[in-house]
């Protein structure tokens, strides 16, 4: 790669790192962080492809060749009690995407591929990729990406090496909100009333049986309560109590198992406290599972990037990522770039202390770059 370029590309994704992190907005609010990336993209000789949707961006980079590869960068900041915060890394994740799109750009002749450069709102909350494809992604596109790869940051691995994972990376998820409802009255009267909350609570307790007893034990699950919310301190029985979670794992089979045992489960804990049960339990989204041959271009774009050093594996883990849904419709693949500062323990993603490393982008450019280039 042009060294000279790279080093401008590097130097702006970290300019750009600074102001993205100053205007956190959460998933589908992401207005401020859209029309700065298109004011940063208007410089550059890409086309934008409107998808009709009120944030995101999508550009084109023509090259001339017969086929396109896509790159995805997500843009929204956790939502927290005390407002939206990047303490997920998206900012670095775009300002990536934004120093790829001048190097790229400044590099076309040489580039083997189109790009098409995907700057996805609502990552949290799983929502954003299946909003991009909903509104016509691969459609308006002028070509159908032949592969799309994607960036998440890893405070776990050290800032300079890369996660490039064969097989299942990240979960299958699926949430659940289940309702008892009951007949409310007065404390002193307990046998005329259905307390809903004793149901909700022998569901917590049951529902940990589901993977402990209903799964293989060789295959990682996660069935697990997120919030159990009923009554307040002046109405001893209430009407409703509602237990909220997620269902995680890897294997489709094992999913389908616990989606199963957790209804029935539900149903029949309803029927033994006199309880109505309302079920809802929705798919969100799929495993995100690198393919062999896509792990082969992969492994080859980081060894020419940064040096075979400097790729590196892990232990997949059940965290979701809606980055799986587009492989769904196109090959992909998912690195992790570590943003851990060597030597030093650091805040995982979600936590009020994360933080990523401020070197990430000299890592982080050259992989997503090296990613469009590499055949």
């Amino acid at each position: 790669m042009n060294e000279t370029i790279m080093n401008e590309a590097i130097a702006m994704a970290k300019e750009h790192w600074k102001y993205l992190h100053s205007i956190p907005e959460s998933a589908f609010e992401e207005h401020k962080t859209t029309a700065y990336i298109k004011e940063v993209c208007g410089r550059y000789p890409v086309e934008y492809i409107d998808l009709g949707m009120d944030t995101g961006a999508v550009y084109y980079l023509d090259a001339g060749r017969d086929e396109t590869i896509a790159l995805r960068a997500d843009i929204d900041a956790l939502l927290t009690e005390e407002g939206p915060q990047h303490l997920c890394g998206h900012d670095a994740h775009t300002s990536t995407m934004l120093g790829a799109v001048h190097y790229l750009c400044g590099a076309r002749e040489e580039l083997p591929y189109n790009v098409l450069f995907v700057f996805q709102p609502a990552e949290e909350g799983t929502r954003g990729a299946k909003a991009m494809l909903d509104h016509g992604l691969l459609d308006k596109a002028p070509q159908k990406p032949v592969r799309i790869f994607g960036i998440h940051n890893r405070p776990e691995i050290d800032c300079g090496d890369v996660v490039v994972h064969r097989g299942p990376l990240m979960s299958e998820k699926s949430t659940f909100r289940i309702t008892y409802t009951g007949v409310p009255g007065h404390a002193s009267l307990p046998h005329k009333c259905i307390d809903p909350i004793i149901a909700a609570a022998s569901l917590v307790s049951g529902i940990q049986s589901v993977v402990s007893r209903n799964i293989d034990p060789f295959e990682p699950g996660i069935c697990t309560v997120n919030s159990l919310t009923a009554g307040n301190p002046d109405i001893p029985a209430p009407m409703d109590a509602v237990v909220t979670g997620y269902i995680r794992s890897f294997d489709k089979e094992t999913h389908r198992r616990m989606r199963e045992r957790l209804v029935r489960l539900a149903e029949s804990t309803a029927e033994a406290y006199e309880c109505r049960c309302d079920t809802d339990v929705r798919h969100a989204v799929p495993a995100l599972v690198n393919t062999d041959a896509m792990y082969d271009i992969a492994l080859r774009a980081v060894e020419s990037a940064l040096g075979a050093e400097h790729a590196v594996d892990c232990r997949a883990c059940l965290a979701s990522e809606d980055f799986a849904v587009y492989g769904e419709y196109i090959p992909s693949f998912f690195y992790w770039v570590g943003s851990g500062t060597p030597g030093k323990k650091c805040a995982p993603w979600h936590d009020p202390d994360f933080c990523a490393d401020p070197h990430y982008p000299e890592t982080a450019v050259p992989v997503m770059c090296a990613s469009a280039l590499t055949r």
